[in-house]
């Protein structure tokens, strides 16, 4: 197994005809001249920058994200389906930049499937095994070739299987002589059919399988291989929720089984942070942040960050900051606890903004340090209830723009139009700079 490392990546695509170019800065119209950045935003679409990256040998590293942030594209540059514009990528101890697919020992299973539609199940899951066997035969057959004795025993005992293979085709399946090399192979498929239950499927042909069950053909094909690498696109998006959740505790098994180098795409939080050692946040391109499942959640680095990572996704309520421990909101006043005196020492008497998670609101009582809010929407699930309310005293929420999530617990009834007054946790809060969206962090920690 072996540890992938991404050096300096970038990926660019050419404008298509008739697509807007952006228009150049203020700086570079005044001069009259054009910068090197616009430059290359002009002739080129960036979708991926400055992608640095290493996930350890064994590691399962998730790369999560909205929609057209570039994760997917990531996975097809290491796989070797499209070439980068710039970047070295590393498969252990070797620079795989200019290798075709089929040598980088990587296995990908794709969102779409990607299964031969004329071939069984069984033939399926085996194809790329039986693709490594015979290379495999080739080899020898080359090297012994070139050697001084061109027919080795190896290469014999070889010729010798393929030969009482071919004699014994036309007979019944019970005196057909099996080879060394396909009785690998049926062990191999039959314990992978077995880890993802789909034993009972091994004689069907890919159009008499639903999406679900073509998913985890297309999972057991790369699994089959057990290659330096896997790659995994989505592998879940086609299964109902009882099926992703056993499938996905299945994934996550089978990889500390086999210690196999593993980057996985999602853009489905709850999969990014149940599966993955550690989690790489992607948007427009770039990496936001990479850490453990609990580091983003409880220290994201920037906004984007702690907005993606929970869900519902954090409140974000603008505040004014005064020094030393006060924030003051036109609905409620707050002192800080002391940790956060020096961190914020410099924000005195300007705007930030406080996060809090919808988990880390209490209902309370009246007070001035607490948020009034008038409940507008209530999701009752059973072990938890999640409202959308308006900040403000009733009368006057609708004259203000923030809107929070909370999350109550399922005992206490909420009606909408009811009036609460929620606390925070003074240790759970968080604050960005509004300037920049980084986060700040308390000195303490």
């Amino acid at each position: 197994m072996s540890q992938v490392v991404l050096e300096n990546i970038y990926k660019s695509f050419p404008p298509r005809k008739g697509e807007s170019i952006a228009e150049p800065t203020s700086t570079a119209l005044s001069s009259g001249k054009k910068t090197d950045a616009h430059r290359e935003r002009a002739d080129n679409i960036n979708v991926l920058r400055r992608i640095n990256l290493t996930i350890a040998d064994g590691e399962f590293m998730v790369l999560v994200g909205p929609s057209g942030c570039g994760k997917s594209t990531l996975l097809r540059l290491i796989a070797g389906l499209e070439a980068m514009t710039g970047g070295n990528i590393w498969v252990g101890d070797r620079l795989v930049n200019d290798l075709p697919p089929k040598e980088r020992d990587i296995a990908m299973v794709f969102q779409n499937y990607a299964l031969y539609p004329h071939m069984s199940v069984y033939d399926n899951i085996a194809f790329g095994l039986r693709r490594r066997f015979d290379s495999r035969e080739r080899e020898d057959a080359e090297i012994a070739n070139s050697s001084r004795f061109p027919i080795s025993a190896s290469t014999l005992s070889t010729l010798a299987e393929n030969l009482f293979v071919g004699i014994t085709r036309s007979l019944p399946k019970g005196l057909r002589y099996i080879s060394h090399k396909e009785r690998e192979v049926d062990r191999r498929v039959r314990n992978v059919a077995q880890l993802l239950q789909i034993e009972t499927l091994l004689n069907r042909l890919p159009k008499q399988l639903s999406g679900g069950q073509r998913q985890r053909v297309a999972l057991g094909r790369a699994i089959a291989r057990n290659p330096q690498v896997f790659l995994m696109d989505e592998p879940l998006s086609n299964l109902d929720a009882k099926l992703r959740a056993e499938t996905r505790a299945q994934i996550v098994k089978l990889q500390r089984q086999l210690g196999t180098t593993t980057i996985y795409v999602t853009h489905d939080q709850t999969e990014a942070m149940t599966m993955g050692d550690r989690i790489a946040i992607m948007n427009q391109g770039q990496i936001q942040q990479v850490a453990s499942p609990l580091e983003l959640y409880n220290r994201p680095a920037n906004r984007f960050v702690a907005e993606f990572i929970g869900s519902p996704p954090m409140n974000f309520i603008p505040v004014e900051f005064h020094a030393p421990l006060l924030i003051t909101h036109s609905q409620f006043r707050l002192t800080l606890p002391q940790i956060w005196e020096s961190a914020l020492q410099k924000y005195d008497g300007q705007t930030l903004i406080l996060g809090v998670r919808p988990e880390h609101f209490i209902v309370s009582v009246p007070a001035t340090k607490n948020l009034p809010v008038l409940v507008d929407l209530v999701e009752n699930l059973g072990n938890d209830s999640f409202i959308s309310a308006r900040l403000g005293e009733a009368g006057f929420a609708e004259n203000t723009g923030d809107y929070l999530q909370v999350r109550v617990p399922p005992e206490r009834l909420v009606n909408v139009g009811d009036q609460l007054w929620l606390s925070l946790i003074p240790e759970k809060i968080h604050f960005f700079d509004p300037m920049t969206d980084l986060a700040i962090f308390p000195q303490a920690e």
